[in-house]
C-alpha cells in the first residue's frame, strides 16, 4: 500500500466520481427553517480547510444572518488553512472531546466528520452540554442506502469508524430527552464507479471512504478485496447523503403569580434610559408595554400612554408605576395594537416606542422566539404600516430582539439599525423609522453604566 498519499489529492480524485451536486441546498433549507437566532454562534467539529463551512456561512449571511465561527480539527495543516478561510474566526487544533468550551453555541455541526469519533455518545453529550436552548445539532453523512457506504461496509466491515450513517445519528440523538429531530432529508445523486475501476484511483478513493487516517495505512487485504468487489459494481450507482438536524428544547421554569415581583433588570433600565434620552421631550405612545418596566423609565422624562392587550400585565404595570412614583406621568390602556380604529382614538404623539412579543403565537412558551420579524404578536409589518398611516411625520422606534433577522425590516422603509451593547454584551437592536431618514444604515452603540461611547 502507498502510505505517502495526500488526503487532499485523494479527495479531489474521489469527488470526480460524484455526479449530481451535493446536499448543500437542503442543508441551508433545514437551517433556516429551524434556527432560533439571527446571530449564530457556530461550532464546526472537523472543520478541515473551512471551505464547505464558508459556503454555508456565506449563504446564511446573504439571507440576513450573522455567523460567528469557531471550528476544531485534529489535523494541523487543515487548521492553518481554516484560519485563512476564517480570519475573524476562532480555529482550534486538537481533539474535540479533550477541549474545554468556554461558552454555549447555537449550532454544532458535523459535515462528513462524525465518522472519526470512536465514542459518538460522548460527542453528543458534550455538544448538548454546550448547546444553547433552541440550538441545533447538525449532521451530514452518508445514508445506509448509499452505495458508497455499502461498498465501504463490504470492504472494511460493519465495526469500523466509517460504518455510521445519518440513520444512526438520528437514533443516537433520540436517546436524549432534551433534543429532538426537527429536520431529516435525503439527497440522492449518482456515483460513477467506472472511475474507481482504475487501480490507482481505487486506492485513493479507499483512503477517503475508509475514515482511517492516511498515516495509519489500509491493509493489503482491504485493497485486494476492494479490487475484487469493484469489478462487480455497476458503472453508475445511487449515492445518498442524509441531512439530520436536531433541536434542543427550551426548558422553561414554571412560575406562579406569587413568585413574580416587580424587578428591574439593569440592562433594561440602561437601554430604556438611552432611548428616553434620544426622544425629544413630549408625549410618547408605548406599544406592548407588558409589565411596565420600560414605561417607568420613559415616564421619568415624558408623558406616556402605554398600551397592551393583556389585563394581568397592565395590572402589574400600574403597580410598578405607583411603586416608582411615576404614575402621574403614565396612563395604561387595554388596547389591541392591531385595531386601527382603537389606535386612532388615542390622539397625537411626538414619538412611538414599540416592543412587540417575539412569539408567533402567544400560546407558545416565552422563550420560543421567531427569527422572522414579520411573524410576531402583533405583526411588526402590519403594526408599522398602521402607525405610519396615523402618524406620518413622527419617529417610530422598535426595540428588536437580538435573535431576529433584523435586516428584513429595511423592507418597510429607510431606517437606522442600531446594535446596542451594554458592558460589551450585545443586548438588542433599536430600529429608527423617521421621515428624515432617506437611506438605511447600521450603527453600534456601547453603553457603560451611564456613559455613552
Amino acid at each position: 500500500m502507498n502510505n505517502k498519499l495526500n488526503y487532499k489529492e485523494c479527495l479531489k480524485k474521489f469527488k470526480k466520481s460524484l455526479v449530481g451536486g451535493s446536499e448543500f441546498d437542503i442543508l441551508i433549507e433545514g437551517i433556516i427553517k429551524n434556527i432560533s437566532t439571527n446571530r449564530i454562534h457556530w461550532f464546526d467539529v472537523g472543520i478541515g480547510d473551512g471551505h464547505y463551512l464558508k459556503k454555508i456561512v456565506t449563504a446564511l449571511e446573504e439571507k440576513g444572518f450573522m455567523v460567528e465561527v469557531t471550528g476544531i480539527d485534529s489535523d494541523e495543516k487543515s487548521v492553518e488553512e481554516a484560519k485563512v478561510t476564517f480570519p475573524n474566526g476562532k480555529i482550534i487544533h486538537g481533539d474535540f472531546l479533550n477541549k474545554d468550551l468556554e461558552r454555549k453555541f447555537d449550532v454544532f455541526s458535523f459535515n462528513q466528520s462524525i465518522y472519526y469519533f470512536h465514542n459518538k455518545n460522548s460527542v453528543i453529550e458534550k455538544c448538548l452540554k454546550n448547546l444553547a436552548e433552541g440550538g441545533l445539532l447538525i449532521c451530514v453523512c452518508w445514508s445506509e442506502k448509499d452505495k458508497i457506504f455499502q461498498f465501504h461496509k463490504s470492504v472494511f466491515g460493519k465495526w469500523t469508524l466509517g460504518a455510521f450513517t445519518s440513520e444512526n445519528f438520528k437514533e443516537l440523538v433520540s436517546k436524549n430527552k432534551d433534543v429532538a429531530t426537527v429536520y431529516e432529508k435525503l439527497f440522492k445523486a449518482k456515483v460513477d464507479f467506472r472511475l474507481w475501476k482504475n487501480s490507482a484511483n481505487l486506492e485513493k478513493n479507499l483512503y477517503v471512504i475508509s475514515r482511517i487516517p492516511v498515516s495509519e495505512g489500509i491493509s493489503e487485504g482491504n485493497l485486494e478485496l476492494a479490487k475484487e468487489l469493484i469489478n462487480k459494481q455497476k458503472d453508475n450507482e445511487i449515492r445518498v447523503n442524509g441531512v439530520v438536524i436536531a433541536k434542543k428544547s427550551y426548558n422553561i421554569p414554571n412560575f406562579t403569580r406569587e413568585k413574580i415581583e416587580a424587578l428591574f433588570m439593569g440592562s433594561w433600565e440602561k437601554e430604556t434610559e438611552y432611548i428616553s434620552d434620544y426622544i425629544d421631550s413630549g408625549k410618547v405612545l408605548e406599544v406592548c408595554c407588558a409589565a411596565g418596566l420600560k414605561s417607568v423609565i420613559l415616564a421619568k422624562k415624558h408623558k406616556v400612554i402605554a398600551i397592551d392587550i393583556n389585563e394581568d400585565r397592565l395590572s402589574t404595570a400600574k403597580d410598578n408605576a405607583l411603586l416608582f412614583k411615576v404614575n402621574k406621568n403614565v396612563e395604561f390602556k387595554k388596547i389591541d395594537a392591531e385595531n386601527f380604529n382603537e389606535l386612532k382614538r388615542l390622539g397625537d404623539f411626538d414619538a412611538i416606542y414599540v416592543d412587540v412579543d417575539w412569539r408567533e403565537n402567544l400560546c407558545h412558551p416565552i422563550k420560543k422566539q421567531n427569527i422572522d420579524p414579520f411573524k410576531t404578536c402583533p405583526r411588526t409589518d402590519e403594526l408599522y404600516l398602521n402607525l405610519r398611516k396615523l402618524y406620518p411625520k413622527i419617529p417610530i422606534i422598535f426595540k428588536i430582539s437580538p435573535f431576529v433577522r433584523v435586516k428584513d425590516l429595511t423592507k418597510l422603509g429607510p431606517c437606522v439599525i442600531e446594535e446596542l451593547y451594554i458592558d460589551e454584551k450585545f443586548l438588542s437592536y433599536n430600529i429608527y423609522f423617521d421621515p428624515k431618514i432617506k437611506k438605511s444604515r447600521w450603527q453600534a452603540i456601547h453603553l457603560f453604566n451611564k456613559e455613552i461611547v
